[in-house]
């Protein structure tokens, strides 16, 4: 068996009800196949890169589970015909790295901030100070450029 991703967006004009009936849907029909679902990552109402159907929201869910590669022809297949949803994307992870990966992300589901690793934080932090700290070198070198211009006009 092999780890999928599958992402889909459902029409942003839904109720919360039938979004949640859809995506129990789409749940079934991995069960149907025999898939194994690991993790369900519900990621909101999101704004499209572009429009689609003449929608420019759209309901984002990823669903991360196992399953046999001959029946993801059954699962996309499903999901081409249903009207509700207007985009999807279905990802394979084949390598070791790629599988440790998918395992990372999963392990990552659902953390708050209060329950991430101070690890995690810290490394977050340290990215956020490093930016701050570029931004800032960058700020002080347009100031000193324009202080140098200024001397040399006044000289």
């Amino acid at each position: 068996m092999n780890c999928y991703e599958t992402l889909f967006v459902v029409k942003p004009t839904l109720t919360e009800q039938e979004i949640a009936a859809q995506i129990t849907k789409i749940k079934d029909i991995l069960a149907k196949v025999g898939a194994e679902l690991i993790a369900t990552d519900d990621m909101g109402m999101r704004k499209l890169a572009y429009a689609v159907e003449k929608q420019s929201r759209g309901y984002y869910t990823v669903l991360y589970y196992k399953v046999d590669g001959s029946n993801i022809a059954e699962i996309e297949r499903n999901l081409k015909i249903n009207e509700e949803i207007i985009k999807f994307l279905t990802i394979k992870y084949g390598s070791k790295k790629e599988v440790a990966q998918f395992e990372k992300m999963i392990a990552s589901i659902g953390k708050t901030k209060n329950e991430r690793t101070p690890r995690e934080v810290a490394s977050k932090k340290e990215v956020v100070a490093k930016e701050t700290q570029e931004v800032v070198a960058e700020e002080v070198t347009v100031e000193d450029v324009a202080v140098e211009e200024t001397q040399e006009v006044t000289e």
